[in-house]
């Protein structure tokens, strides 16, 4: 797989996860942990993308699904970060099953 090919894998999983989390109830946030695991993957994609970010420690649930959109983003802007951003999508994308 070329790295335009493992990017392209990894902003389809992003997308994925950002419309699914979109989509979580209260519910399904306090469900099998998924809060905890959304919010740990967004601190992996800050540490990937570098200086610039720092997430708030009071940021709100209902904010996590944009949060995970931009450092996301911003993670697979770091050249050959896509396969470690692709890692941490797909378990993301399991745990928030």
């Amino acid at each position: 797989m070329t790295g335009d090919d493992e990017r392209a894998e990894a902003e389809a999983d992003l997308a994925r996860l950002v419309r699914r989390l979109r989509g979580f109830s209260r519910r399904a946030w306090s469900q099998g942990g998924a809060e905890q695991q959304v919010r740990a993957l967004a601190e992996a994609l800050v540490v990937i993308g570098g200086e610039g970010h720092r997430l708030p420690t009071d940021l709100p649930t209902h904010s996590l699904a944009d949060v995970v959109a931009v450092v996301g983003h911003d993670a697979l802007n770091v050249g050959g970060a896509a396969p470690a951003v692709r890692t941490l999508l797909l378990h993301a994308l399991e745990a928030t099953r």
